[in-house]
């Protein structure tokens, strides 16, 4: 057997590190990605630049870092507003400045106090509210309170209603008789009590519906008065009414009767509550219908808890004419009709409710397995305005069909249907056609065991949720898979899986097409962006962002094109910072130098950008992987960027590592000591080993000689100013083993 090796000179071009992080083996890698990104903004139109420097808004002192953030956007020039929530307290925030908002004498107007706001010890305050604008109100749900129905009942002005007799005279004749048809008389009416014995015991007879029920009251006794042809008496449950005329000259019933119809046209005793019992003709069980004057309104049935206890139920921030905010309990409607069974109340009283929404015109509360929604365009009431009839406006109140335990946590629109998040499932809630309580219904949509305690986010025709993996999270997107009606939920960290630590929150830029990670325990916001090209995504970026001036990041929210990072400082860890960054590409880099992020009013700090470039290798098996049979001597690597760019190209290996400075002022001029001199020692602890030496070269092609397998390659910027790097090319020697046999 012999061993020949073969040695050709080879180079590639990268074409841009606009695919952010990865962690799979570099055989497998893709050229747009790269081992680590930090601190910058990968795009597919500038290549990677560096990210935009903070603007420092306000710190606050005295505030907790365990807070709940809400941002709102009024939608009316720079109306844009923070609402803070801490335990039993809120304030708001002017979100353009960052400062309190003042009352009428402009004073600023700090925390206010609220006990629906109380939060139980040892439960997180940011885990703890749901809220959702509509319009200039913003609802908020407390997600440990307990919903409940008022205790005070409602006897609807008729208390004894059960118990009170009702005796109509409908028909009255005379009947002539005698040779000469000269003698005349009528049917007789009478009552039974409650013991059997007929009253009057002889009857009365009359012509005259009027006489015959005045007469009838009076044999009645007390409690028994008349109004026109209608006798009523109280408590006097038992009795029967009855006529000669096989009683079908009268009506009467203690509490209830069959039909509408079975009632006079006028009463007479306004406000009396009937219940209507309905027969087998009717599509309903039985209803309920007050007497006004000549006509009959449904009603409900007395004795009810028909309210709602207010303190218990979502409250509602409302902005003022004047400018301040307040925060306020709802009159929510009440059970204006049926009972019990045929209009209970909503499936959420007796348990707290876990998310609030907004969706088709109907105001949404989530409870347990249950999905409960208004009455269209009627925010407040979740009743029916009818039990007669199934109105396709009537409240929707439907449960999650399992034969497991389900306990809902999030919903939000999506593809033209309503997103429900379970702890183990994901659903959607549809109907045919217009949705109402008659064909509603939920499917089970995929089945992920998505957190919880992390809302998920919407971005365009996306959403995103988060999916605990020990101390790792796996965020993914939901999507409607193309050309079907299929949804499913792709892994868009499956390239990096321990690259996110335990998220906390997610937040998102539909402008930018970027997501937001928080994992709330150090000073690194990672950054998600991704583009869409049709059907096929041609970036999905990784990275992380980190601030300098803050200790740890405690809250991220997005307001128009900016990111604003709650944080505490790193100088004060007593006090709480609001940081802004754009999200906007810049379109001339070096018009933001300096690129300092500010730490004050007038204090700012440098912040390092870093990209750990994947090893370089060359694919010569027509697959997918890089061949392993292959020793590839790395000699030089040449950066393209645009000019005004500064980096240093730093390589490591074997425990030395060198560093190759440039900054491009223009095409062709690189002078070697505009950052550095000639040779340096560094002393950057946070990126590389003491006593390392640096050497500094000022040309875009470095020699960095060596085998790829023993070398790690940075492109670093430590300075106050930016970059955009475009392309990477590599020059090498590859050798190739064969074996002849």
């Amino acid at each position: 057997m012999a061993v020949s090796k073969y040695s050709s000179m080879v180079n590639e071009t990268i074409g841009g590190l606009f695919n952010g992080v990865t962690e799979a083996p570099h055989e497998r890698r893709l050229n747009s990605q790269s081992s680590e990104m930090t601190n910058c903004y990968p795009s597919l139109a500038k290549g990677v630049q560096k990210r935009n420097p903070t603007q420092f808004m306000q710190e606050f002192s005295g505030y907790p870092e365990d807070l709940f953030i809400h941002s709102y956007n009024r939608g009316a020039g720079n109306e844009e507003y923070l609402l803070l929530i801490k335990n039993g307290a809120w304030v708001v925030l002017d979100a353009t400045t960052g400062l309190l908002l003042v009352n009428a004498s402009g004073s600023p107007i700090s925390w206010a106090t609220s006990s629906y706001l109380n939060v139980p010890s040892g439960s997180l305050v940011k885990e703890a509210f749901s809220l959702v604008t509509v319009g200039d109100t913003t609802y908020v749900v407390n997600k440990h309170k307990v919903t409940a129905l008022d205790a005070a009942t409602d006897d609807n002005g008729d208390s004894d209603w059960e118990s009170t007799f009702y005796y109509w005279v409908k028909r009255t004749t005379e009947i002539a008789y005698g040779t000469t048809r000269s003698n005349a008389k009528g049917y007789q009416y009478y009552v039974y009590n409650a013991s059997g014995v007929k009253v009057p015991s002889g009857g009365i007879e009359g012509t005259d519906g009027v006489e015959v029920a005045t007469a009838i009251a009076t044999a009645l006794g007390a409690g028994a008065t008349s109004k026109g042809s209608v006798v009523r008496r109280l408590n006097s449950t038992g009795y029967k009414g009855a006529d000669s005329w096989g009683d079908q000259a009268t009506e009467s019933w203690v509490g209830t009767t069959r039909k509408l119809q079975d009632l006079p046209s006028s009463l007479g005793f306004d406000g009396a509550v009937i219940e209507i019992s309905g027969d087998d003709k009717n599509a309903f069980a039985n209803y309920y219908v007050k007497a006004d004057g000549a006509v009959y309104k449904e009603t409900f049935r007395p004795g009810l808890q028909n309210s709602f206890n207010a303190a218990t139920l979502p409250h509602k921030f409302e902005r003022t004419a004047s400018g301040p905010f307040t925060l306020s309990t709802i009159t929510w409607a009440s059970r204006g009709v049926g009972d019990a069974d045929s209009a209970p109340a909503p499936s959420f009283v007796g348990s707290a409710l876990s998310d609030i929404f907004f969706y088709k015109n109907r105001l949404g509360l989530l409870c347990n397995d249950n999905v409960v929604l208004s009455e269209v365009g009627e925010y407040y009431n979740f009743f029916p305005t009818t039990v007669t009839d199934v109105l396709d406006s009537d409240p929707i109140d439907v449960a999650v069909d399992s034969n497991k335990a389900v306990k809902l946590t999030h919903a939000m629109p999506f593809n033209k249907e309503l997103l429900i998040f379970g702890e183990n499932a994901q659903y959607t809630v549809s109907s045919s056609e217009v949705l109402s309580p008659r064909d509603v219904n939920i499917q089970v949509s995929t089945a992920y065991s998505a957190d919880a305690h992390v809302s998920p986010v919407g971005l365009g025709p996306n959403v995103y949720f988060t999916i605990h993996q020990g101390h790792s999270t796996d965020v993914r997107e939901y999507y409607v898979v193309p050309d079907t009606s299929v949804n499913d939920a792709a892994n868009v960290n499956s390239h990096c899986p321990t690259y996110l630590p335990c998220i906390r929150q997610l937040a998102g830029s539909v402008m930018n097409d970027m997501l937001f990670a928080l994992g709330g325990k150090t000073n690194e916001v990672f950054v998600y962006n991704f583009f869409w090209q049709g059907n096929e995504k041609v970036q999905s970026a990784w990275h992380k962002w980190e601030f300098p001036q803050l200790s740890k990041a405690i809250n991220i929210q997005v307001l128009g094109n900016d990111l604003l990072v709650f944080g505490v400082s790193l100088a004060d860890s007593t006090k709480i910072q609001l940081v802004k960054v754009s999200l906007s590409l810049t379109k001339d880099f070096t018009a933001e130098a300096p690129y300092l992020d500010k730490t004050s009013a007038v204090g700012s700090t440098p912040y390092s950008s870093l990209i750990e470039l994947s090893k370089w290798g060359i694919n010569t098996s027509e697959g997918v992987s890089d061949n392993q049979r292959l020793k590839l001597l790395l000699k030089d690597v040449s950066i393209t960027s645009k000019p005004g760019s500064s980096y240093s190209l730093v390589v490591a290996s074997r425990g030395k590592s060198k560093r190759y400075d440039n900054t491009v002022i223009e095409p062709g001029l690189y002078p070697s000591n505009l950052l550095y001199p000639s040779t340096t020692t560094a002393t950057t602890t946070a990126l590389y080993p003491l006593g390392i030496e640096y050497t500094v070269q000022g040309d875009s092609k470095f020699a960095t000689p060596g085998s790829v397998n023993n070398q790690t390659l940075y492109l670093l910027n430590d300075a106050g100013v930016g970059f955009q790097l475009e392309t990477l090319n590599y020059r090498g020697t590859l050798i190739q083993t064969s074996r002849n046999l």
